[in-house]
């Protein structure tokens, strides 16, 4: 009788470092950065996102999408529509009632993500630079 392979905590490799997508990081991200902000366009998530590294930021249809998706999908987010100028539209957006509830939940699941990440790049570290 041949054994069933074992499945593995973290099921897709491509996913290492934090162990989730890119779309994931940037809608956690864009909650956080509402919870501490009360209003937010698309161009200043971009100028955001370049603050937390310099090596990665979401594609601007990730982030557009992500934006989209979870104010006129999931209600996590309200926008506002502004026209500037004679033809400019921009959406201010703001965290909903409902996305500050599931803020505080993925802070708590993804705390424990990030700190499991954190060990493995520390030991990574220790083992290859001591």
């Amino acid at each position: 009788m041949s054994e069933e392979p074992r499945e593995t905590k973290h099921k897709n490799p491509k996913k290492f470092a934090l162990n989730m997508t890119a779309s994931q990081f940037t809608k956690f991200y864009i909650l956080h950065l509402l919870h501490k902000r009360p209003t937010m366009i698309a161009e200043e998530f971009k100028q955001e996102f370049k603050t937390i590294s310099r090596n990665w930021q979401p594609a601007p249809s990730t982030l557009l999408n992500a934006l989209h998706e979870m104010s006129d999908e999931l209600g996590l987010l309200t926008k506002r529509k502004e026209i500037r100028g004679t033809r400019q539209v921009v959406y201010n957006y703001s965290i909903s009632l409902k996305g500050e509830e599931e803020f505080e939940i993925l802070k708590k699941k993804y705390k424990i993500l990030f700190d499991e990440q954190k060990a493995t790049i520390d030991r990574i570290l220790r083992e290859v630079y001591k």
